[in-house]
């Protein structure tokens, strides 16, 4: 059978979403998990790749498994040898033919932005202490919403063609504000690229307006970077859902 599975971590003290030789990542340790349970090589395919340092509230994936537990009882099985950072919500059956990723229509990631010191909040947050002008980072954020080739938002030369950002919502939560990101998808540290030019406009460092300059450039430019602690998945929509 095909499964589904939604997951919680915290991405502190983990490499990213990919498995790789010699970190921990949440794909490794789920697949070793499942090894451990099954006995067997179990590939999962997540919904996306979260960077080192971030978190999710839902992440996807789904994987093959031959029933020796029923899903409910392999949730359990799971979460009783996953690390505490890591928490498998759900597990249900799925249509053969569900891939997490290439059936994602959407994803929902939040930036938490702080604007005090708060050693209580700072591990899933950013501690920014400059006054910031939310009218200006509105407007930056107006107009990175669309289809471009967001190429200059990325650490890294990308060669996927022109994606498309559905939306970007700013909101203010007493000394907290709150940046959601949606689009089916990103590229590398796009998401963070996006938040450190809003701080930069919010700022009065560079004008909104700069944005335009930014967007469908070739080659990935030298912009602030917002710290990955402050960014979660938070959801992923499929078709049905949408």
């Amino acid at each position: 059978m095909r499964l589904a599975a939604v997951i919680e971590y915290d991405g502190t003290n983990l490499f990213g979403w990919q498995i790789q030789p010699e970190r921990v990542t949440v794909q490794g340790e789920i697949e070793n998990a499942l090894k451990q349970i099954t006995g067997e090589e179990i590939r999962i395919t997540g919904a996306g790749r979260t960077d080192a340092g971030v978190h999710a509230l839902a992440q996807v994936a789904s994987f093959d498994y031959k029933e020796s537990l029923p899903p409910d009882r392999l949730q359990i099985a799971l979460n009783s040898v996953l690390p505490r950072s890591i928490f498998i919500k759900s597990i249900e059956e799925v249509s053969d033919s569900f891939d997490a990723k290439r059936d994602a229509a959407s994803k929902l990631y939040r930036y938490r932005i702080i604007r005090a010191r708060s050693p209580l909040r700072r591990a899933a947050a950013w501690e920014y202490h400059y006054p910031l002008d939310i009218s200006r980072m509105r407007a930056a954020a107006d107009l990175l919403v669309g289809t471009h080739d967001y190429a200059a938002l990325c650490e890294v030369e990308d060669p996927r063609p022109s994606i498309t950002v559905d939306s970007v919502d700013i909101r203010e939560e007493g000394d907290e504000i709150i940046i959601e990101v949606k689009g089916r998808s990103f590229l590398y540290k796009m998401v963070r690229r996006m938040v450190g030019v809003m701080t930069e406009c919010g700022r009065g460092m560079i004008e909104p307006q700069t944005v335009l300059k930014l967007l469908n450039r070739a080659k990935p430019v030298q912009t602030i970077t917002a710290p990955a602690n402050g960014l979660v998945l938070v959801k992923v929509v499929y078709p049905k859902e949408a």
